[in-house]
């Protein structure tokens, strides 16, 4: 019989889950696995958890812990796999902490592994003793048009984007003097230093305040750990704005395509998309632009976003900050172009040249981009992995079966 496994289908506006999970399937299928993908809402998910239970799956799988059910049993909430038996794969494709309401309901379980699509996510969750593995995003093929060679477009950068100063105006309003220069300060830091994770910068600056600010702070954390985690994810996303406002502010000579909504007032260079947010209006725009313009969150330490994947496999020179970590995947020159995201200077002198002085070049490293991602950075390569992995859980699993069994028997011979 083969193994099986539920793929719960969440709502999201890009609508990249949809088509990872299908080709997750699709994967997974190939590999001896028997899938099913089932799409709870709040007016059906009895009828959902009645199928699920009937199906009897060893592994249910969702993205960013959306898809986990609760279910009662002996008068405790408790999530599904803690009822059923079977073990829940969620694959984070952010930062965890965004999602840390979520995932702190779930620490008392043992029927969980997580992914995550960076080392330092996968530290911190190991931190809190739980299963963790590293599994990189990848793009589905089937996204994808043929490679555009007549381009319409000269550059397009990835929103969302807001102005700094609205936000600092909106923190203004709502945290107390301390706390909104802390905020400022960590925001500002991490903007500097896109390689540091908001935890680790956030601990390092508050070394350097008064002794009474860190007991408060402290204290914040210990009694309203929710909110505190809400506090560092909005100065993380601060820092990400207060980047790509300042990329998108300091060129001149070009025209700035922006894929999503804008907060704020432009200069007269910078032309918005608001409606341009799902996966394949994304992809279709990049692959008629020629040169893709990426700036990550402080969330993502490595820089290796599913948008990078995406960017490259469009057939357009992606230019992304540079990252240590992710150099073993796409190659600076080859693959991709980076940039350091403080440099306007070396931002706007890379643009000219691949849009004015190398345009075959420009062309030859993302036709090199495609296809490294096409032949190593598919849906379908994750697949294989996770199969892979799921497969030595069944081992593990058997063999731990196996070995109860020939315990219970030596003690029978013994009696």
């Amino acid at each position: 019989m083969k193994p099986r496994i539920v793929f719960v289908k969440t709502p999201d506006p890009r609508k990249i889950v949809d088509t990872l999970m299908e080709g997750l399937a699709k994967s997974l299928s190939a590999r001896n696995f028997e899938t099913k993908i089932v799409e709870p809402t709040p007016e059906n998910v009895q009828e959902v958890v009645n199928e699920i239970i009937e199906y009897k799956p060893l592994f249910t799988f969702d993205f960013n812990l959306d898809g986990l059910i609760f279910a009662e049993k002996d008068g405790e909430q408790k999530i599904l796999p803690d009822v059923i038996g079977n073990i829940h794969v969620s694959w984070f494709l952010e930062d965890p902490m965004i999602h840390f309401t979520k995932l702190k309901s779930t620490l008392h379980s043992n029927q969980l592994l997580f992914l995550t699509i960076d080392i330092e996510h996968a530290q911190w969750i190991g931190g809190m003793k739980k299963n963790v593995a590293f599994m990189a995003p990848a793009i589905n093929p089937a996204d994808f048009p043929p490679p555009n060679t007549e381009k319409e477009f000269d550059v397009a950068f990835l929103g969302p984007i807001s102005d700094p100063d609205i936000i600092e105006q909106a923190w203004k309003e709502r945290f107390d003097q301390p706390l909104f220069d802390f905020a400022v300060e960590l925001g500002r830091m991490l903007y500097r230093n896109p390689d540091m994770p908001v935890r680790y910068a956030s601990g390092f600056l508050l070394s350097q305040y008064t002794q009474d600010f860190q007991q408060a702070m402290f204290k914040f954390q210990q009694e309203r750990e929710d909110d505190f985690m809400k506090y560092l994810i909005e100065i993380a996303l601060y820092a990400m704005h207060l980047r790509r406002w300042n990329i998108i502010d300091s060129i001149e000579d070009f025209e700035i395509n922006v894929l999503g909504p804008v907060q704020g007032e432009t200069k007269e260079n910078v032309v918005v998309y608001e409606d341009v947010i799902e996966n394949k209006d994304v992809i279709n725009f990049l692959s008629k632009t020629k040169i893709s313009l990426l700036s990550h969150p402080t969330f993502i330490t490595t820089g290796l976003a599913y948008s990078v994947f995406a960017s490259v496999g469009a057939n357009t020179l992606t230019m992304v900050e540079e990252r240590l970590a992710s150099k073993s995947f796409l190659v600076d020159g080859q693959d991709l172009i980076t940039y350091h995201p403080i440099d306007s200077v070396e931002i706007e002198g890379k643009i000219a040249y691949y849009l004015e002085d190398a345009p075959q070049e420009r062309e030859e490293i993302a036709k090199h981009g495609r296809d490294n991602v096409f032949q190593n950075h598919t849906i379908l390569h994750r697949g294989e992995f996770l199969a892979n992995m799921l497969n030595d859980i069944i081992k593990q699993a058997s063999g731990v079966e196996e070995n109860n069994g020939q315990k219970t028997e030596d003690k029978q011979e013994g009696q």
